[in-house]
């Protein structure tokens, strides 16, 4: 069984900077005041192990320095708040850093390698070996999930992690770990993860209440779910009294596109429209109006107009072309009225964003850390006058802050 980086990747907890080891010093850190000082030599040892067009961009860009110095000290900050909430201690955390440690050496080891692989009977007898390590990370990766992953899922999950696994162990052996820019990059993964952890932990504390959320629907009836749901259930009386469909699309849905055109919204074949909405469509006589169907849009009232024959278009067969559906195909016509759930699917999120931004804020103030104001990026064959396209685009790093809009220090 091949090894590739696709596996490598698949495999993948939380949100951290490209590879990391735990070493023997990074376990001795002191609570609480390992991470309030962030320096320039850092940074810059950081840096160097960024591939060369990040470190050119990096070094030309002042502002995406300090981006990332902005994104650091946030991470620092919730850091030391997670270290005092007891996190480092957790097993979600040693689970978790150790999945990290694991994945980056596999990886390494596969740039350095690409050709090595992990044969089958070694990944079946690491399965068998070591089936309670799997059962428990596969717990704590899937902890709050609504849904579980099919049966079959877990089983290629558990074979790209018994692939990693081994080749951690053999990137181990051949010194991997003992890499400087490993070392380097060690340094700043215990942070990352552990504020990782702390924004989950706050995003669980600061869900909005059902008092807040009402607050909250009262000040923005147009954002009630259940105003909006009783609002779909009037268009769809007035229908099924009667009223010409076209008209009340006209004058009450969402979708104003259609709307314009009494909710018409052409001939399409199967597979153009979204499942929950064409089952519900297809199931329907010509002529026929469907009650509420709910889709990740909101409600629809749908009107199957009619179906036909799909027109066969002259084209030549492209050599890759997945072969043409057996059987006649056919095309239908769909009226629909919508009443958009989507701004109110959203109000929940939003609010708990609002208030993990606070969080995020009042952390850095309990918890500051001190940083340079800039620091050097060497980007090897960079010359002082030579101009980068494309700067400013978001590429001078490889991290993305924590918050949508964090604050600037």
């Amino acid at each position: 069984m091949k090894a590739n980086a696709k596996v490598i990747t698949v495999i993948l907890a939380v949100t951290v900077v490209a590879g990391s080891i735990l070493t023997a010093q990074s376990c001795n850190l002191r609570r609480g005041e390992s991470y309030s000082t962030l320096s320039a030599a850092d940074l810059t040892a950081l840096a160097d192990t960024f591939p060369p067009q990040n470190q050119r961009q990096l070094a030309q860009n002042p502002a995406e320095r300090k981006s990332l110095i902005s994104n650091f000290k946030q991470f620092y900050s919730l850091a030391m708040a997670a270290q005092d909430a007891g996190l480092e201690k957790s097993e979600k955390f040693k689970q978790q850093l150790a999945l990290e440690t694991d994945k980056m050496l596999a990886g390494e080891l596969m740039q350095r390698e690409p050709n090595t692989t992990v044969p089958k009977e070694e990944n079946d007898a690491y399965i068998k070996a070591h089936s309670k390590d799997f059962d428990a990370l596969f717990k704590i990766l899937t902890e709050g999930e609504k849904q579980q992953p099919a049966p079959e899922q877990i089983e290629t999950f558990k074979s790209q992690w018994a692939d990693m696994k081994v080749m951690a162990e053999k990137a181990r052996k051949a010194g991997v770990d003992k890499d400087p820019k490993i070392q380097i990059q060690t340094k700043f993964l215990r942070p990352q993860l552990l504020a990782s952890l702390q924004m989950r932990e706050l995003q669980q504390k600061l869900k909005p209440s059902s008092e807040e959320l009402k607050k909250y629907y009262a000040d923005h009836p147009e954002v009630d779910l259940d105003k909006l749901k009783k609002k779909a259930e009037d268009a769809l009386a007035r229908v099924k009294k009667g009223e010409d469909f076209a008209a009340v699309a006209k004058e009450v849905s969402d979708d104003k596109v259609s709307g314009e055109k009494g909710g018409d919204l052409d001939w399409k074949p199967k597979g153009s429209f979204n499942p929950d909405f064409e089952n519900a469509a297809f199931a329907l006589q010509t002529g026929q109006i469907s009650d509420l169907v709910k889709t990740k849009f909101g409600w629809h009232i749908i009107q199957l107009v009619g179906r036909r024959p799909a027109e066969k278009k002259a084209e030549a067969a492209k050599p890759d072309a997945p072969p043409a559906p057996e059987g006649p195909q056919e095309e239908y016509n769909i009226r629909h009225i919508l009443i958009s759930t989507q701004e109110a699917d959203s109000v929940e999120g939003m609010l708990a964003q609002k208030g993990l931004q606070r969080a995020v804020e009042d952390a850095t103030l309990k918890y500051p850390v001190r940083a340079p104001e800039d620091f050097t990026v060497n980007a090897p064959g960079l010359s002082p006058n030579m101009k980068l396209p494309g700067l400013g685009g978001g590429q001078g790093g490889p991290m993305a802050p924590i918050t949508q809009d964090p604050k600037k220090k």
